[in-house]
Protein backbone atom coordinates (compact mmCIF):
# COMPACT_ATOMS: atom_id res chain seq x y z
CA UNK A 1 0.00 0.00 0.00
CA UNK A 2 0.88 3.68 -0.33
CA UNK A 3 1.82 5.14 2.85
CA UNK A 4 2.63 8.79 2.46
CA UNK A 5 3.66 10.84 -1.01
CA UNK A 6 4.66 14.40 -1.16
CA UNK A 7 5.24 16.17 -4.33
CA UNK A 8 6.95 19.40 -4.97
CA UNK A 9 7.87 21.93 -7.98
CA UNK A 10 5.40 19.79 -10.43
CA UNK A 11 2.88 21.66 -11.99
CA UNK A 12 0.74 23.46 -9.70
CA UNK A 13 2.75 22.28 -6.70
CA UNK A 14 5.13 25.05 -6.08
CA UNK A 15 5.82 24.07 -2.32
CA UNK A 16 6.04 20.46 -0.99
CA UNK A 17 2.70 19.15 -0.32
CA UNK A 18 2.40 16.01 1.09
CA UNK A 19 -0.87 13.18 1.26
CA UNK A 20 -0.57 11.01 4.34
CA UNK A 21 -2.39 7.67 4.12
CA UNK A 22 -1.37 6.77 7.99
CA UNK A 23 -2.55 9.50 9.31
CA UNK A 24 -5.83 7.19 10.93
CA UNK A 25 -7.90 8.25 13.67
CA UNK A 26 -9.70 5.60 16.42
CA UNK A 27 -12.99 5.84 15.02
CA UNK A 28 -15.22 2.59 15.61
CA UNK A 29 -17.58 2.75 12.75
CA UNK A 30 -16.47 2.29 8.81
CA UNK A 31 -13.49 0.31 9.44
CA UNK A 32 -13.11 -0.96 6.70
CA UNK A 33 -11.96 2.33 5.42
CA UNK A 34 -8.60 1.39 6.98
CA UNK A 35 -6.11 -1.59 6.38
CA UNK A 36 -3.00 -2.71 7.96
CA UNK A 37 -3.26 1.13 9.76
CA UNK A 38 -3.48 2.65 6.52
CA UNK A 39 -6.11 4.42 4.82
CA UNK A 40 -7.33 1.71 2.40
CA UNK A 41 -10.73 4.17 1.08
CA UNK A 42 -11.01 7.88 0.35
CA UNK A 43 -12.39 10.51 -1.01
CA UNK A 44 -10.62 14.49 -1.34
CA UNK A 45 -12.94 17.49 -1.90
CA UNK A 46 -11.26 21.05 -2.81
CA UNK A 47 -12.05 24.05 -4.76
CA UNK A 48 -11.58 24.26 -8.63
CA UNK A 49 -7.59 24.32 -9.64
CA UNK A 50 -6.16 23.64 -6.42
CA UNK A 51 -4.27 20.98 -7.67
CA UNK A 52 -6.49 17.48 -7.38
CA UNK A 53 -6.19 16.49 -10.85
CA UNK A 54 -2.45 16.98 -10.78
CA UNK A 55 -2.10 15.23 -7.38
CA UNK A 56 -3.38 11.99 -9.57
CA UNK A 57 -0.93 12.43 -12.12
CA UNK A 58 1.80 12.80 -9.57
CA UNK A 59 0.91 9.89 -7.75
CA UNK A 60 0.59 7.66 -11.20
CA UNK A 61 3.92 9.35 -12.12
CA UNK A 62 5.98 6.27 -10.80
CA UNK A 63 4.90 4.14 -13.22
CA UNK A 64 6.41 6.11 -16.09
CA UNK A 65 9.60 5.99 -14.19
CA UNK A 66 9.34 2.30 -12.91
CA UNK A 67 7.77 0.09 -15.45
CA UNK A 68 9.52 -0.97 -19.01
CA UNK A 69 7.50 0.35 -21.93
CA UNK A 70 5.09 2.43 -20.26
CA UNK A 71 4.95 5.73 -22.00
CA UNK A 72 3.35 9.02 -20.79
CA UNK A 73 0.67 11.06 -23.20
CA UNK A 74 1.36 14.40 -22.40
CA UNK A 75 4.21 16.45 -23.18
CA UNK A 76 6.97 18.32 -20.99
CA UNK A 77 5.46 21.31 -20.86
CA UNK A 78 3.96 22.55 -17.58
CA UNK A 79 5.73 19.37 -15.75
CA UNK A 80 7.84 22.06 -13.73
CA UNK A 81 6.05 24.63 -11.85
CA UNK A 82 5.65 27.79 -14.03
CA UNK A 83 6.29 30.18 -10.61
CA UNK A 84 9.19 27.94 -9.42
CA UNK A 85 13.23 28.56 -9.87
CA UNK A 86 13.72 25.01 -9.48
CA UNK A 87 14.62 22.62 -12.26
CA UNK A 88 13.82 19.44 -11.17
CA UNK A 89 10.09 18.31 -9.72
CA UNK A 90 10.93 15.98 -6.44
CA UNK A 91 8.84 12.93 -5.95
CA UNK A 92 8.96 11.58 -2.61
CA UNK A 93 6.69 7.75 -2.04
CA UNK A 94 6.80 5.68 1.39
CA UNK A 95 5.36 2.45 0.36
CA UNK A 96 4.23 -0.87 2.86
CA UNK A 97 4.95 -3.58 1.25
CA UNK A 98 5.28 -7.05 2.72
CA UNK A 99 5.30 -5.12 6.52
CA UNK A 100 8.73 -3.34 4.80
CA UNK A 101 8.50 0.10 4.81
CA UNK A 102 9.94 1.35 1.28
CA UNK A 103 11.35 5.17 0.76
CA UNK A 104 11.79 5.98 -3.04
CA UNK A 105 12.28 9.40 -4.18
CA UNK A 106 13.46 10.82 -7.60
CA UNK A 107 13.92 14.20 -8.77
CA UNK A 108 13.14 14.70 -12.53
CA UNK A 109 13.53 17.63 -14.83
CA UNK A 110 11.36 16.82 -17.58
CA UNK A 111 8.99 13.71 -18.14
CA UNK A 112 11.78 11.47 -18.89
CA UNK A 113 14.85 13.06 -17.73
CA UNK A 114 16.40 11.70 -13.77
CA UNK A 115 18.04 14.26 -11.52
CA UNK A 116 18.13 12.08 -8.51
CA UNK A 117 17.06 8.68 -7.18
CA UNK A 118 17.24 6.75 -3.76
CA UNK A 119 15.87 4.04 -2.49
CA UNK A 120 15.61 2.92 1.43
CA UNK A 121 14.33 -0.70 3.00
CA UNK A 122 13.35 -0.24 6.68
CA UNK A 123 15.08 3.09 6.95
CA UNK A 124 18.35 1.32 5.27
CA UNK A 125 19.83 2.93 2.27
CA UNK A 126 20.20 0.82 -0.61
CA UNK A 127 21.69 3.23 -2.67
CA UNK A 128 21.22 6.90 -4.03
CA UNK A 129 22.43 8.57 -6.70
CA UNK A 130 22.71 12.10 -8.51
CA UNK A 131 23.31 11.94 -12.32
CA UNK A 132 24.20 15.17 -13.50
CA UNK A 133 27.25 15.01 -11.35
CA UNK A 134 27.40 11.16 -11.67
CA UNK A 135 28.11 10.61 -8.10
CA UNK A 136 26.33 8.74 -5.36
CA UNK A 137 26.25 5.67 -2.81
CA UNK A 138 26.05 2.22 -4.52
CA UNK A 139 28.58 0.63 -2.64
CA UNK A 140 25.57 -1.47 -0.73
CA UNK A 141 23.89 -2.72 -3.58
CA UNK A 142 27.40 -4.74 -3.53
CA UNK A 143 25.89 -6.43 -0.58
CA UNK A 144 23.63 -8.64 -2.01
CA UNK A 145 25.19 -11.40 -4.27
CA UNK A 146 22.25 -11.06 -6.35
CA UNK A 147 23.23 -7.44 -7.77
CA UNK A 148 26.93 -8.14 -8.01
CA UNK A 149 26.65 -9.29 -11.61
CA UNK A 150 25.31 -5.57 -12.43
CA UNK A 151 27.83 -3.74 -14.43
CA UNK A 152 27.42 0.21 -13.87
CA UNK A 153 29.76 1.26 -16.39
CA UNK A 154 27.45 0.11 -18.97
CA UNK A 155 24.34 1.26 -17.43
CA UNK A 156 22.15 3.55 -19.32
CA UNK A 157 21.59 6.03 -17.03
CA UNK A 158 18.80 7.47 -19.14
CA UNK A 159 16.85 4.86 -16.97
CA UNK A 160 16.61 4.92 -12.98
CA UNK A 161 18.56 2.41 -11.06
CA UNK A 162 15.07 0.73 -9.73
CA UNK A 163 14.23 -0.27 -13.27
CA UNK A 164 17.49 -1.66 -14.36
CA UNK A 165 18.01 -3.68 -11.00
CA UNK A 166 14.72 -4.89 -11.47
CA UNK A 167 15.19 -6.48 -15.38
CA UNK A 168 18.49 -7.16 -15.32
CA UNK A 169 18.44 -9.25 -11.76
CA UNK A 170 16.88 -12.39 -10.18
CA UNK A 171 15.94 -11.13 -7.21
CA UNK A 172 15.48 -13.71 -4.37
CA UNK A 173 16.77 -11.75 -1.10
CA UNK A 174 15.55 -8.41 -2.76
CA UNK A 175 12.02 -9.85 -3.79
CA UNK A 176 10.28 -7.08 -1.54
CA UNK A 177 11.93 -4.79 -4.83
CA UNK A 178 9.75 -7.54 -7.11
CA UNK A 179 6.88 -6.76 -5.07
CA UNK A 180 7.26 -3.14 -4.97
CA UNK A 181 7.43 -3.42 -8.67
CA UNK A 182 4.08 -4.96 -9.00
CA UNK A 183 2.32 -2.98 -6.50
CA UNK A 184 3.35 0.29 -8.79
CA UNK A 185 2.12 -1.81 -12.24
CA UNK A 186 -0.88 -2.13 -10.35
CA UNK A 187 -1.16 1.55 -9.91
CA UNK A 188 -4.17 3.49 -11.91
CA UNK A 189 -5.58 6.67 -12.41
CA UNK A 190 -9.05 6.99 -14.35
CA UNK A 191 -10.29 10.53 -15.40
CA UNK A 192 -14.31 9.50 -16.74
CA UNK A 193 -15.88 11.83 -18.81
CA UNK A 194 -18.55 11.73 -21.79
CA UNK A 195 -16.24 12.17 -24.57
CA UNK A 196 -12.54 10.75 -23.57
CA UNK A 197 -12.11 8.73 -21.06
CA UNK A 198 -8.51 8.50 -19.38
CA UNK A 199 -7.36 5.71 -17.88
CA UNK A 200 -3.28 4.31 -17.08
CA UNK A 201 -2.99 1.23 -15.83
CA UNK A 202 -3.09 -2.81 -15.60
CA UNK A 203 -3.30 -3.52 -19.26
CA UNK A 204 -7.15 -4.92 -19.01
CA UNK A 205 -8.85 -2.17 -21.42
CA UNK A 206 -8.18 -3.65 -25.18
CA UNK A 207 -8.81 -1.59 -28.23
CA UNK A 208 -11.65 0.61 -26.48
CA UNK A 209 -14.01 -0.02 -23.81
CA UNK A 210 -16.94 -1.44 -26.11
CA UNK A 211 -14.45 -3.65 -28.03
CA UNK A 212 -13.13 -4.64 -24.52
CA UNK A 213 -16.54 -5.62 -23.61
CA UNK A 214 -18.09 -7.50 -26.76
CA UNK A 215 -14.58 -9.79 -26.85
CA UNK A 216 -14.45 -10.13 -23.12
CA UNK A 217 -18.06 -11.63 -23.79
CA UNK A 218 -19.10 -8.96 -20.93
CA UNK A 219 -22.27 -7.12 -22.67
CA UNK A 220 -24.47 -9.47 -21.05
CA UNK A 221 -22.96 -8.39 -17.63
CA UNK A 222 -22.84 -5.58 -18.65
CA UNK A 223 -26.24 -4.67 -19.40
CA UNK A 224 -27.17 -6.05 -16.24
CA UNK A 225 -24.98 -3.68 -14.26
CA UNK A 226 -26.49 -0.56 -16.41
CA UNK A 227 -29.84 -2.27 -15.07
CA UNK A 228 -28.96 -2.06 -11.70
CA UNK A 229 -28.03 1.41 -11.68
CA UNK A 230 -31.56 2.13 -12.94
CA UNK A 231 -31.36 2.02 -15.97
CA UNK A 232 -34.18 0.50 -17.91
CA UNK A 233 -32.19 -0.71 -21.13
CA UNK A 234 -31.66 -3.98 -23.74
CA UNK A 235 -28.14 -4.42 -25.38
CA UNK A 236 -27.71 -6.34 -28.04
CA UNK A 237 -24.46 -7.15 -30.33
CA UNK A 238 -24.57 -6.33 -34.09
CA UNK A 239 -22.58 -6.91 -37.27
CA UNK A 240 -22.28 -3.92 -39.39
CA UNK A 241 -21.87 -4.35 -43.03
CA UNK A 242 -18.43 -4.09 -43.16
CA UNK A 243 -18.28 -7.19 -40.57
CA UNK A 244 -17.42 -5.21 -37.42
CA UNK A 245 -19.36 -5.98 -34.03
CA UNK A 246 -20.91 -2.99 -32.51
CA UNK A 247 -22.71 -2.44 -29.61
CA UNK A 248 -26.33 -1.06 -29.66
CA UNK A 249 -29.41 -0.46 -27.53
CA UNK A 250 -31.87 -3.48 -28.45
CA UNK A 251 -35.08 -1.70 -29.75
CA UNK A 252 -37.45 -2.03 -32.66
CA UNK A 253 -35.10 0.03 -34.54
CA UNK A 254 -31.86 -0.55 -32.92
CA UNK A 255 -29.72 2.37 -32.00
CA UNK A 256 -25.67 2.42 -31.61
CA UNK A 257 -24.56 2.55 -28.26
CA UNK A 258 -21.69 4.11 -27.90
CA UNK A 259 -22.84 7.54 -30.28
CA UNK A 260 -26.25 7.67 -28.77
CA UNK A 261 -25.85 7.11 -24.70
CA UNK A 262 -26.24 9.67 -22.06
CA UNK A 263 -23.60 11.35 -20.66
CA UNK A 264 -24.35 9.31 -17.25
CA UNK A 265 -24.12 6.07 -19.44
CA UNK A 266 -20.96 6.58 -21.26
CA UNK A 267 -19.51 7.27 -17.64
CA UNK A 268 -20.80 4.34 -16.38
CA UNK A 269 -19.06 2.28 -18.93
CA UNK A 270 -15.36 2.83 -17.74
CA UNK A 271 -16.89 2.15 -14.43
CA UNK A 272 -17.97 -1.10 -14.76
CA UNK A 273 -14.57 -2.11 -16.71
CA UNK A 274 -13.24 -0.90 -13.61
CA UNK A 275 -15.48 -2.55 -10.64
CA UNK A 276 -14.80 -5.48 -13.05
CA UNK A 277 -10.83 -5.65 -12.90
CA UNK A 278 -10.50 -4.45 -9.34
CA UNK A 279 -8.66 -7.04 -8.24
CA UNK A 280 -5.83 -6.52 -10.91
CA UNK A 281 -5.45 -2.99 -9.52
CA UNK A 282 -3.32 -2.17 -5.79
CA UNK A 283 -3.99 1.66 -6.08
CA UNK A 284 -6.73 3.57 -8.01
CA UNK A 285 -7.15 7.23 -8.26
CA UNK A 286 -10.40 8.30 -9.82
CA UNK A 287 -10.82 12.06 -10.87
CA UNK A 288 -14.34 13.00 -10.66
CA UNK A 289 -15.95 9.45 -10.16
CA UNK A 290 -19.58 11.51 -10.17
CA UNK A 291 -19.07 14.16 -12.19
CA UNK A 292 -22.25 12.66 -14.81
CA UNK A 293 -24.09 11.04 -11.93
CA UNK A 294 -27.35 11.15 -9.95
CA UNK A 295 -26.57 11.24 -6.19
CA UNK A 296 -28.08 7.60 -5.52
CA UNK A 297 -26.19 6.55 -8.20
CA UNK A 298 -23.15 8.28 -6.74
CA UNK A 299 -23.44 6.32 -3.58
CA UNK A 300 -24.03 3.27 -5.61
CA UNK A 301 -20.71 3.23 -7.20
CA UNK A 302 -18.73 4.26 -3.52
CA UNK A 303 -20.69 1.07 -2.43
CA UNK A 304 -19.02 -0.57 -5.39
CA UNK A 305 -15.61 0.78 -5.06
CA UNK A 306 -15.45 -0.08 -1.14
CA UNK A 307 -16.80 -3.36 -1.71
CA UNK A 308 -13.17 -4.35 -2.96
CA UNK A 309 -10.52 -4.07 0.13
CA UNK A 310 -7.88 -5.34 -1.53
CA UNK A 311 -7.84 -1.78 -3.51
CA UNK A 312 -6.12 1.48 -2.17
CA UNK A 313 -8.84 3.74 -3.41
CA UNK A 314 -8.71 7.58 -3.32
CA UNK A 315 -11.22 9.78 -5.67
CA UNK A 316 -11.92 13.00 -5.96
CA UNK A 317 -15.29 14.75 -6.07
CA UNK A 318 -17.33 18.08 -5.81
CA UNK A 319 -20.54 15.93 -4.10
CA UNK A 320 -20.99 17.17 -0.71
CA UNK A 321 -23.80 14.58 0.11
CA UNK A 322 -20.67 11.66 0.22
CA UNK A 323 -19.58 13.71 2.72
CA UNK A 324 -21.27 11.85 5.49
CA UNK A 325 -20.64 9.29 8.28
CA UNK A 326 -22.55 6.66 6.92
CA UNK A 327 -20.46 6.13 4.18
CA UNK A 328 -16.81 6.69 5.55
CA UNK A 329 -14.85 8.26 8.26
CA UNK A 330 -13.18 11.42 9.19
CA UNK A 331 -9.92 10.77 8.86
CA UNK A 332 -10.91 9.23 5.75
CA UNK A 333 -12.57 12.76 4.01
CA UNK A 334 -9.73 14.93 2.49
CA UNK A 335 -9.62 18.25 2.30
CA UNK A 336 -7.20 20.09 -0.56
CA UNK A 337 -5.92 23.41 -0.25
CA UNK A 338 -3.16 25.16 -2.17
CA UNK A 339 -0.18 23.23 -1.21
CA UNK A 340 -1.63 21.43 1.60
CA UNK A 341 -3.75 18.38 2.03
CA UNK A 342 -5.82 17.38 5.38
CA UNK A 343 -8.13 15.71 6.52
CA UNK A 344 -11.53 16.70 8.03
CA UNK A 345 -10.69 15.11 11.29
CA UNK A 346 -7.76 17.44 11.49
CA UNK A 347 -9.44 20.64 10.02
CA UNK A 348 -11.33 21.00 13.33
CA UNK A 349 -10.76 21.65 16.68
CA UNK A 350 -14.20 19.84 17.30
CA UNK A 351 -13.82 16.40 18.21
CA UNK A 352 -16.02 14.26 15.28
CA UNK A 353 -18.15 11.98 15.93
CA UNK A 354 -20.64 9.84 13.71
CA UNK A 355 -23.73 11.80 14.43
CA UNK A 356 -22.08 14.86 13.15
CA UNK A 357 -23.43 15.95 10.07
CA UNK A 358 -19.64 16.76 7.89
CA UNK A 359 -21.56 18.40 4.89
CA UNK A 360 -23.53 20.72 6.93
CA UNK A 361 -20.03 21.61 9.25
CA UNK A 362 -18.04 21.79 5.88
CA UNK A 363 -20.68 24.12 3.84
CA UNK A 364 -20.62 26.36 7.05
CA UNK A 365 -16.50 27.05 6.74
CA UNK A 366 -16.10 24.76 10.22
CA UNK A 367 -13.07 23.51 8.45
CA UNK A 368 -11.61 26.15 6.74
Amino acid sequence: MLKRFTISNYRIFNEPTTIDFSNVRDYKFNEECIKDGLINKAIMYGKNAVGKTSLGQALIDVRYTILPNERRQHEDIGFLNANSNEKSARFEYIFLIKDKEIEYIYEKTSNTTIKFESLKIDNEVLYNYDFESQEGNLENLKNHSELKHLNFDEWDNEITILRYILTNSKLNDLIILKELSNFIEGMAILKPSDNIVQFRGPKFIGNGLIRTIIDSGLVEDFEKFLNECGLNISLKIDITPEGEKLLYFDHKRPIEFISNASSGTKALTPMYLIIKNLSKIKFLFIDEFDANFHFELAEKMLHELKEQSDCQILVTTHNTDLMNNKFMRPDCYLLMMPNKIISVADATLRELRQGHNLEKLYQSGEFN
